[in-house]
């Protein structure tokens, strides 16, 4: 299958199943794999729905630790879909389909882990939540609460925010079961605010989303989005004019975004940070004000530097799954070539998804350099 249709939060979904297979030196991605990394994206539909059933991703990790070992050995190059992964996402190509959308969001991917039943992530979810169907349930009314407050924000007139997937709308059978008959909901009319878009503009959005990061999309990175977006007439035009890609980066990273209306403190904390590797050991440093005090009051109350030892290393465990997750990808984008079985649409058989390639290479772009400085 291709990705063309896969919002960005699902390619996201889909890269990440692979590195948590690689991680867990798995030779597979199966859909064990796919529910975790569904779990790791907590602001999307499908993670808020399991999350009101009870269901995180620290308990998925502790089930899938009892079911499955990890591997022996690293995996290295390609990393293939096992079948039940590949069926899955064929399989949510027909939930968004069954629902009238025309994306599919992470969403349609947990809906098509509970049709299909059979697998090792489906079985997860089943020994923990019983009966299995309340999951789409949940779905319906965690895609429809992120629709409300989408839309019911104070907007300016004809202003609205990026929409990359549509709210997942009741099907007869399902409105039946919730009690919804007969009048039109919102959900029946466009799903959200923002246009559908040129090939052009959807791959201006997701290189500006992967530049984010983390961090809110501002302006600036929907600047520099616009010029490295291949082929666009929004970079053809601003070529013409002089206008350089590099220029404008280096432009960007000179300006302080906190004096502008682009300002968010976790995106200035984020730049004064730094990764080193001192013999055996990486360090991750921190140098923002308010991290530096809270580290200086709990070294004078631990008397020293703290450690992960005994039942405290529990506390270690999210820092470093963050950590080494952070430096996965620092590699993928630092690495000459596309790291194999890394990037969206690196199933076996299968050719990779053009959009995401356009989107990969735009983003390396503007990374690689930055890195490597």
């Amino acid at each position: 299958m291709t990705f063309e249709r896969f919002t960005v939060e699902a390619r996201k979904v889909v890269v990440t199943a692979q590195e948590e297979a690689r991680r867990l030196k798995h030779d597979l991605i199966g859909t064990e794999h796919i529910l975790l990394a569904l779990l790791d994206a907590p602001d999307t539909a499908a993670a808020k729905a399991l999350h009101r059933l009870g269901y995180d991703k620290e308990t998925a990790q502790a089930d899938l630790a009892a079911a499955v070992e990890p591997g022996t050995r690293m995996t290295s190059g390609h990393i293939p879909f096992a079948p039940s992964a590949k069926k899955t996402l064929d399989l949510a190509l027909g939930e968004a389909n069954q629902l009238r959308h025309t994306h599919i969001g992470p969403e349609h991917i947990l809906l098509a882990l509970v049709a299909e039943g059979e697998s090792a992530g489906a079985q997860l979810l089943a020994g923990r939540i019983d009966p299995v169907d309340r999951i789409r349930t949940e779905v319906l009314a965690s895609a429809q609460q992120t629709y409300a407050q989408q839309t019911n924000a104070p907007q300016a007139p004809g202003a609205g925010g990026p929409q990359t997937s549509q709210a997942p709308q009741a099907s007869r059978g399902d409105q039946e079961r919730q009690g919804q008959h007969g009048s039109e909901s919102p959900q029946d009319l466009a799903g959200g605010s923002w246009p559908a878009g040129t090939t052009a503009a959807e791959d201006t959005l997701a290189v500006a989303t992967a530049l984010a990061g983390a961090a809110p999309v501002g302006s600036h990175h929907l600047l520099e989005a616009l010029l490295r977006a291949e082929n666009s007439m929004a970079a053809k035009v601003l070529r013409d004019l002089g206008v350089d890609a590099d220029a404008v980066a280096a432009k960007i990273d000179a300006l302080d975004p906190g004096t502008t209306t682009d300002a968010n403190p976790e995106e200035a904390a984020a730049r004064t940070m730094e990764i080193r590797l001192v013999d055996d050991e990486v360090q991750v440093i921190l140098r923002d004000p308010e991290t530096v005090a809270i580290a200086r009051t709990v070294t004078e109350l631990s008397h020293g530097p703290v450690r992960g030892l005994g039942p405290a290393a529990g506390m270690f465990v999210p820092l470093w799954r963050a950590t080494d997750r952070l430096l996965l990808d620092l590699r993928r984008v630092l690495s000459p070539e596309p790291v194999p079985g890394t990037e969206p649409g690196a199933g076996e058989g299968q050719e990779g998804d053009p959009g995401a390639d356009r989107v990969t290479e735009a983003v390396r772009a503007a990374l690689a350099p930055r890195l490597r400085r």
